[in-house]
């Protein structure tokens, strides 16, 4: 077994004997380009004579102990240290690999001007590709950073730089001390980046590529980023307590963003190009809130391990959304809450393979697939379950009081819980073993005059009694609209007796809980044909309405034309989110397929025109890229598409939209594509052209092919196998077959990328996927495993939905 997969029990065996006090580390970068130098230098007290670092790199060339190179004991993951004493300090000079799959050091040439960018993404171990260390969250350390580079470049580093000197035509950065944290919040950027400094707090900054900068709305993100420091800093009662606050816009970037204290990366997504709607730019304030509230809620106080990775994520969805509300002009987000992420939540959390918020995480692996919905959206919506239950002051009141204790250092569940149960005078323990400790959802139905709440954790079998505090909202008809009446707060466990009478009852109708809500059929007939006034209200009962779908109570067909009727939804994240949901339930819920699909591009083109005849932008937008993936399986609408490619002069990703739906049936050719793209592409436009050119019918066998077989970074492996996998005149390919090879041979995150990508969508995967279980991929790591089970049991769902109606 590879010593890669670090475990929970050798991490805590680690950190039993050893306590870091510093690490110095140097960087040459920019002479190569595969492989840099790094040097490490750690200064560490020990109670046992042996322990190992980690490194993930090209070579490890020397390894200094208490001033004596010693033999170099590497596997390719752990460095082997013996005869330590009380006090140490060890040497490892070494070469690391540039990644190109967003993971260590990624490297990026800018097509436009041949432009070197590097950053990091160490979260949750990969800082060992950048630099030899103990990597483990609760073995905390100051870092100083020196980085060697072109002279040209930008360099930047957690903290300041507080000197540079020349080295022949390349220049050394010397950076100060960081406060205690842990290795995976390290980070580097360098090259020639373009730079904004904020005019009204010198401590901001932010970058992007120079190719991409007229496009650099800094303007918005400052305000936003300002605005949410205030409001962070009154609500945590601490300042913001890591010197400046860099924000970077990277290419070909894995997550959203990454909360590097002084050094928050984002994926360049975040920089539009042409239009974007509201929710896009709603989107990206919560992801700069939510980055920033990380700066207290993992950055300051950091879980012991990743079973508790839910003490900063879940915390930091939440404080997203809040901080939106009270800091941004975006008052809307717990409609994107509600409407979005929620699913997100409740497709995980039903799934066999699901776990509780307070996951059991044995290794490294198993940490990785922990980024899910249940971390992020089920944790906050639970998290705002305990704010309603405790109340809103008394839970910062016990987050302040949690950073005051714990600041630079590490905790667990119980630290979080004494200091809200201090503040709030309530007793947490049996609440947090209903929430924190079981798994799936529960639902609440309306029963007549009575909510019953209902449900099993999937794992274990056992009856869910979750303690629910929620408003019920009385609704009645109002000029053709649902309009809030009356409405009560109330608790519920077990079953509660409905506490007002209306024409429309919708429980949760604030969201305020973590449930399925199922409502009676004079409920579902209401909300699929009456609007309901308030958005907030509108999301819960449309998510309602989803799961309601995927349950197998509601006909597809039925939801399919509820969102025809309210093409014009005002909130683009919620009409986003119910354009998805159409797409989806298209191919995967409906025995008619073919019909449905007509149906469906029916739909999103006379939704398209409406929106282009109102001057809608944000509907006009979302409408076109529906058109677009709608008729990306039905040649006979080439003609809408191409109308609609017409309209769109200045929209470069619109047209790639278009494009690469035409590409997918064969109504466009090669060459066309390659006129699209010019003799001097960006990024975006290199990637989309990729795209559309491996849906074309005839490529996809080829494009699949050099997936597998080339070095490539991770947004050309999607773009290629995005293409290879277009649904029109579908190509098989032999997923179960390269599992375990791609698992073994790829890192975990391209290895994900590309059997996600591969996995079936027919009902036959379900067949061939359990054979694969019990035959080949029997004793398959489980990280592997998960994804196998994961795609059967979307199938299977699928397949139940469709018998169902």
């Amino acid at each position: 077994m590879t010593t890669e997969n670090l475990s929970r029990a050798d991490a805590a065996a680690r950190a039993s004997h050893i306590t870091i006090d510093s690490y110095r580390v140097s960087l040459d970068l920019g002479t190569d380009e595969k492989t840099f130098g790094t040097e490490s230098t750690i200064v560490f007290s020990a109670t046992s004579s042996s322990t190992f670092l980690d490194f993930l790199g090209e070579s490890v060339d020397e390894v200094i102990v208490n001033g004596k190179s010693v033999p170099v004991s590497w596997d390719g993951a752990r460095i082997n240290l013996e005869g330590l004493g009380e006090s140490n300090e060890v040497t490892v000079r070494a070469r690391g690999r540039y990644s190109r799959s967003g993971e260590g050091l990624h490297r990026f040439v800018d097509p436009v001007d041949g432009g070197v960018y590097l950053y990091t993404q160490f979260e949750p171990a990969d800082a060992r590709r950048l630099f030899a260390n103990m990597e483990q969250p609760n073995l905390k350390a100051s870092f100083t950073f020196d980085v060697t580079a072109p002279a040209e470049w930008t360099v930047l580093n957690n903290t300041t730089c507080e000197r540079t000197e020349e080295v022949g035509d390349r220049r050394r950065h010397f950076f100060t001390p960081t406060k205690r944290m842990s290795t995976y919040l390290t980070a580097v950027v360098a090259g020639p980046y373009h730079r904004v400094n904020c005019p009204d707090d010198e401590r901001f900054s932010a970058f992007c590529r120079a190719s991409i900068s007229e496009y650099f709305d800094h303007e918005e993100i400052f305000d936003i980023s300002l605005s949410g420091l205030k409001v962070f800093e009154e609500a945590f009662g601490m300042a913001y307590p890591w010197g400046k606050y860099d924000q970077v816009f990277v290419p070909e970037y894995n997550l959203g963003a990454m909360e590097n204290p002084g050094l928050v990366t984002f994926t360049e997504d975040y920089i539009f190009r042409g239009h974007a709607t509201r929710a896009q730019h709603a989107a990206r304030a919560n992801t700069i809130l939510h980055e920033m509230s990380h700066m207290w809620f993992g950055d300051l106080a950091t879980p012991v391990w990743w079973d508790d990775l839910w003490l900063k994520e879940s915390f930091a969805e939440f404080m997203g959304a809040w901080a939106s509300v009270a800091a941004t002009e975006f008052t809307e987000a717990w409609v994107a809450f509600s409407g979005a992420r929620t699913n997100w939540a409740f497709v995980n959390d039903m799934r066999p393979t699901t776990h509780p918020i307070i996951a059991d995480i044995p290794d490294l692996e198993a940490a990785d697939q922990n980024f899910d919905g249940i971390t992020y959206a089920k944790g906050a919506a639970v998290l705002r379950q305990l704010v309603a239950y405790v109340g809103e002051d008394a839970f910062f009141a016990g987050a302040r009081s949690y950073f005051d204790k714990h600041a630079y250092s590490n905790t667990t569940l119980t630290d979080l819980l004494t200091e809200l149960e201090a503040a709030s005078g309530r007793d947490l323990a049996a609440w947090a073993d209903e929430w924190l400790k079981t798994s799936g959802p529960s639902t609440i139905e309306v029963r007549g005059d009575s909510l019953v709440q209902t449900g099993a954790d999937p794992r274990t079998g056992e009856e869910i009694r979750r303690p629910h505090t929620i408003s019920v909202g009385a609704y009645e008809l109002e000029n053709d609209e649902w309009v809030r009446r009356d409405a009560k707060r109330i608790d519920i466990t077990n079953e509660a007796t409905i506490p007002l009478a209306g024409s429309f009852i919708l429980p949760n109708d604030t969201g305020e809980t973590y449930a399925i809500i199922r409502l009676d059929e004079a409920g579902t007939e209401g909300a699929l044909t009456h609007r309901i006034a308030d958005p907030l209200a509108r999301a819960v009962a449309w998510m309602s309405l989803w799961q309601a779908v995927r349950a197998g109570a509601l006909d597809p067909a039925r939801y399919l034309e509820g969102v025809s009727r309210f093409h014009d939804e005002a909130d683009s994240s919620l009409l986003a989110s119910l354009i998805a949901n159409c797409a989806y339930l298209v191919e995967r819920y409906s025995s008619d397929r073919s019909a449905v699909r007509e149906r469906w591009a029916e739909i999103c083109h006379e939704a398209y025109l409406a929106a282009r005849s109102d001057g809608a932008a944000d509907l006009q937008h979302l409408w076109r890229a529906a058109l677009a993936r709608a008729g990306a399986v039905l040649p006979d609408r080439a003609e809408d598409l191409r109308e609609a490619l017409g309209e769109v002069t200045d929209d470069h990703d619109a047209r790639w939209q278009l494009l690469i739906g035409l590409a997918a049936t064969g109504q466009v050719t090669r060459e066309q594509l390659d006129e699209e793209l010019g003799e001097n592409p960006a990024e975006a436009d290199r990637i989309s052209h990729l795209t559309a050119v491996s849906a074309l019918p005839g490529k996809r066998r080829a494009a699949y092919e050099r997936a597998m077989s080339e070095d490539l970074s991770n947004d050309e492996i999607s773009a290629l196998l995005t293409g290879a996998t277009a649904r029109y005149e579908a190509e098989s390919f032999p997923v179960f077959d390269i599992a375990e090879p791609v698992w073994e041979s790829r890192s975990q995150k391209i290895a994900e990328r590309i059997l996600y990508a591969l996995m079936p969508t027919e009902e036959s995967g379900i067949e061939a996927g359990s054979a694969w279980l019990t035959g080949e991929g029997a004793k398959a790591p489980a990280a592997l495993r998960k994804i196998v089970i994961d795609c059967i049991d979307t199938l299977e769902r699928d397949r139940m939905v469709r018998s169902a109606h």
